[in-house]
């Protein structure tokens, strides 16, 4: 007797409920902060040690959207118009969508589709493969806004069949996901630039006028509305607007959290909007959406230069970490880590039990974007125009006192100035608002001696082209710099070795010899005095990529590619003109020379990932 389970009816049951299972495995939404509660959580292994840069991706103009991560693609916006897709294990561009304004909202993702609006006020549907449109839909006319902070557009959150966004015209839409007709619509009387998070059967957003909104997200009929202190505060009273809700709310159980530009951090109940706590910010604007785990909220403030972890429970503050910066970037979790960003281009990852720092990374500019954390790499993006992926080891016993040990070199030498016009002191500062020690003469010393003895990674960036003769000794290979690297050190140049320089008594230089460095670091330069110096055009190979740099630039100086272990930039006559010579240690260490002419316009975010690159073993 034959079964049912052999009949072809039952064969192809079989079949379709095996490829929807499947289909519902492979399904991917994605959304700013990560999903539709905007908790900010992301299900991946935490990135405790940065390791190197994976790739960053320029474009032309500031990347404020924060980027989201579908079916191996990661999709952002940028003020240049355009909306990019890049393979997110390669950067490599896979498309790009031309908007008619910037793009300052994060996409949303789902089912080969991504979702996003821009200055152009429309929300546009495009294709995630390819890139082409599916629908649009014109938002409507913008209401008067009087304050000149407007940096951020609602983000679309999808839920189920429904794109739900907030728009300038005053309205909150709810809009066919397939087709982009509108569901249903609700006028909340100003701007929106909150983006909605659906829970609980109700959509949450907040206005600029200062009020947070629930709505049923079925038919957009209004739940409760909860009045800010900022709902009665006057622009004329103050000069500055303490009125408007940027931030946009996050849900936990029975909450909805959510900052105000009144300078407070709230906690409302779901049910009916009754406030369960606040935290105040002293005036400073709260703009960053908070980030919700583990009973903890996780929120920046602006002018009050801190990001902090709360408890969600009665609002009180459990630890802070304080920056020289504002906060307006939102934190994204992974593990036991948080992450953001702040208005000097740095991105810091936290303990977020503790609030202490594990790992930082600057860029070159502020950052408004908010991480991503997907396969042990970080996605954010910053106001030079790139999107950062930074890739990093998930290593949970990690210890501050195991971290890499950073120091940039300035000293103020009477009469001696390799960098002039600032520049010197312009390299100092970026590095040490990058957490680098700053030392001089003695601290350097004392640096040196303290890494030789313990072989922890570390580095020393020279920001004052000189080396004290603490650390030059006799000028051989016994001089406490030679030791320093033979124990795995690092150290990086931006001109020819300071050895080379002939200096009177008052550090004046009055010649070259190349002899010096080559009877410390065993480095031979061609010819003698100034024969080795040319301005010389300089590409980058592919290790100088891989350890950070790119493009080209005018070298200062070279050496013969045989006498180091890495070229990093080669110049037109095929000479090392950026190099690294390696003296037994891990890959990553030894001594590090980016000549480039003394008063040429650094970029030193790729200064900083060359003499971070590998520092983390």
């Amino acid at each position: 007797m034959k079964s049912n389970l052999e009949s072809p009816a039952s064969y192809l049951f079989i079949c379709l409920l095996f490829f929807a299972h499947a289909y519902a495995a492979e399904k991917t939404t994605a959304m700013f902060q990560g999903n539709a509660r905007h908790t900010g959580v992301y299900e991946t292994g935490a990135v405790t040690h940065f390791k190197e840069v994976k790739f960053a991706f320029k474009t032309d103009g500031p990347v404020r959207s924060t980027p989201v991560i579908a079916g191996g693609k990661i999709f952002f916006g940028s003020g240049d118009g355009n909306v990019y897709a890049l393979d997110a294990s390669s950067g490599k561009e896979l498309w790009r969508f031309s908007t008619g304004g910037a793009i300052l909202s994060s996409p949303a993702a789902e089912d080969g589709v991504v979702y996003f609006t821009g200055k152009d006020g429309i929300v546009h549907a495009v294709d995630a493969d390819g890139g082409k449109e599916r629908w649009s839909f014109q938002l409507g006319r913008e209401l008067p806004y009087q304050n000149g902070f407007d940096n951020f557009l609602s983000s679309p959150t999808i839920d189920g069949d429904v794109l739900y966004i907030g728009a300038g015209d005053g309205n909150l839409y709810a809009l066919q996901k397939g087709s982009g007709s509108v569901v249903w619509k609700f006028q909340a009387g100003s701007r929106i630039r909150s983006s909605p998070a659906v829970a609980n059967g109700m959509v949450f957003f907040g206005t600029v006028d200062g009020y947070l909104y629930a709505l049923g997200k079925e038919n957009g009929k209004q739940q409760w509305r909860f009045a800010t202190d900022g709902s009665s505060l006057k622009f004329a009273d103050y000069g500055f607007d303490r009125s408007a809700i940027i931030s946009s709310p996050s849900i936990s159980d029975s909450l909805v959290v959510f900052g105000c530009r009144d300078g407070v951090l709230y906690a409302v109940t779901i049910a009916s909007g009754a406030l369960a706590w606040k935290f105040d910010h002293k005036i400073s604007w709260v703009i960053s959406t908070p980030a919700i785990a583990g009973g903890m909220a996780y929120a920046g403030s602006s002018d009050a230069h801190f990001f902090q972890g709360v408890d969600l429970t009665n609002g009180h503050e459990q630890w802070r970490f304080k920056l020289k910066q504002p906060v307006w970037s939102s934190g994204a979790i992974a593990g036991r880590m948080v992450y953001f960003g702040d208005y000097s281009g740095i991105l810091h990852a936290l303990d977020r039990f503790t609030g202490s720092e594990r790992w930082h990374f600057a860029t070159g500019d502020r950052i408004f974007s908010s991480p991503v954390i997907s396969n042990g790499t970080v996605y954010f993006g910053s106001d030079d125009g790139c999107l950062y992926a930074l890739a990093g080891d998930s290593i949970e016993d990690t210890t501050m006192a195991s971290l890499p040990a950073k120091a940039v070199y300035w000293q103020n030498t009477p009469g001696y100035k390799y960098f002039t016009l600032g520049t010197d002191e312009w390299i100092r500062d970026y590095f040490k608002s990058a957490g680098y020690q700053v030392v001089g003469d003695s601290a350097l010393e004392q640096f040196m001696k303290k890494q030789s003895g313990t072989r922890a990674p570390s580095v020393v960036v020279f920001a004052n082209h000189y080396f004290p003769q603490s650390i030059v000794g006799d000028t051989s290979a016994n001089a406490l710099v030679r030791k320093y690297l033979d124990a795995g050190g690092k150290i990086v140049l931006l001109g020819l070795n300071p050895l080379a320089y002939q200096r009177d008594s008052s550090y004046q230089v009055y010649g070259i010899d190349f002899a010096a460095p080559e009877k410390v670091f065993g480095l031979h330069y061609p010819g003698s005095s100034f024969d080795a110096i040319g301005l010389y055009g300089a590409s980058v190979t592919p290790d100088g990529r891989r350890w950070g740099l790119d493009g080209w630039w005018v070298g200062l100086g070279w050496v013969e590619p045989r006498e180091v272990s890495t070229v990093l930039a080669l110049d037109e006559n095929g000479k090392a003109a950026a190099w690294v010579k390696n003296y037994g240690g891990p890959e990553g260490t030894g001594l590090v020379q980016l000549a480039i002419p003394q008063d040429k316009h650094i970029d030193l975010y790729r200064i900083m990932r060359v003499a971070e690159y590998g520092l983390v073993r």
